[in-house]
């Protein structure tokens, strides 16, 4: 036996364009089912592009003291030794609160 579903509209995609369309037709009321290949939403922006890549850059920043050099002198940093572990464990936690948000308002 085949399982039928009655949707109004199909996305396919959870990346920006996705996500927008799905929003805004069910704040029209319509129902909405989005395909989306990966297992966690937000498609290439979110787990690759814009946000991963903004974020390891503001990481960096952040932990070398670059901003506040200025201010403090050219010796102050953050932090002394910037290992990959800290860049992944920032680039995580941000990524794991950006699906959250998006789980939520798909909810």
């Amino acid at each position: 036996m085949v399982d039928t579903y009655d949707y109004d509209m199909v996305v396919i995609g959870s990346g920006p364009s996705g996500r927008r369309a799905a929003v805004q037709a069910a704040k029209l009321g319509r129902s909405v089912l989005i395909i989306e290949k990966n297992t966690r939403v937000g498609g290439v922006c979110v787990h690759t592009g814009t946000i991963p890549s903004k974020t390891l850059r503001e990481t960096v920043l952040n932990l070398t003291g670059w901003r506040e050099q200025a201010f403090y002198g050219r010796a102050y940093r953050a932090c002394k030794d910037i290992t990959i572990a800290d860049l992944n464990s920032r680039l995580r936690k941000t990524l794991d609160y950006e699906v959250d948000m998006l789980d939520h308002h798909f909810a």
